[in-house]
């Protein structure tokens, strides 16, 4: 199978993703918490959102098609199998790279947990996604 026929699903996968964060980063989830341990102000969907979730979703896309990338040339064709490299895409690549913000910038270990957490579920989903 070739790239092109990839296409459906790694957009599928991005949207998802997309959705995934929005949910995560809630009010009802991890948003108030995450807020306060990122001393962030409260971001309100009725500021202008539009530039951040055109650039939050073309990394979704990259995100999402170079996961495609991998389980094509790896021969996935399941699932499982699916969420098997999105995990250790996940593990060797995002949860690496974020806890050196915990290691040499001070962020504290629950906002790594929250941040991270998010990227787990989303790779998952979207691998599993890809993989079927």
């Amino acid at each position: 199978m070739d790239m092109s026929s990839y296409w459906l699903p790694v957009v599928i996968a991005a949207v998802i993703n997309m959705i995934i964060g929005y949910f995560w980063y809630s009010k009802w989830i991890f948003g108030p918490t995450w807020t306060k341990l990122a001393k962030a102000e409260d971001i309100s969907m009725t500021k202008n959102m539009k530039k951040p979730m055109l650039f939050g979703f073309i990394a979704s896309l990259v995100t999402a098609y170079f996961l495609a990338f991998f389980e094509m040339y790896l021969g996935v064709a399941t699932v499982t199998d699916g969420m098997f490299v999105g995990f250790f895409a996940w593990l060797g690549f995002v949860a690496t790279t974020q806890i050196s913000g915990v290691i040499w910038c001070n962020r504290s270990f629950p906002l790594f947990l929250i941040d991270t957490g998010c990227k787990l579920l989303s790779y998952l989903v979207m691998s599993g996604i890809l993989g079927a």
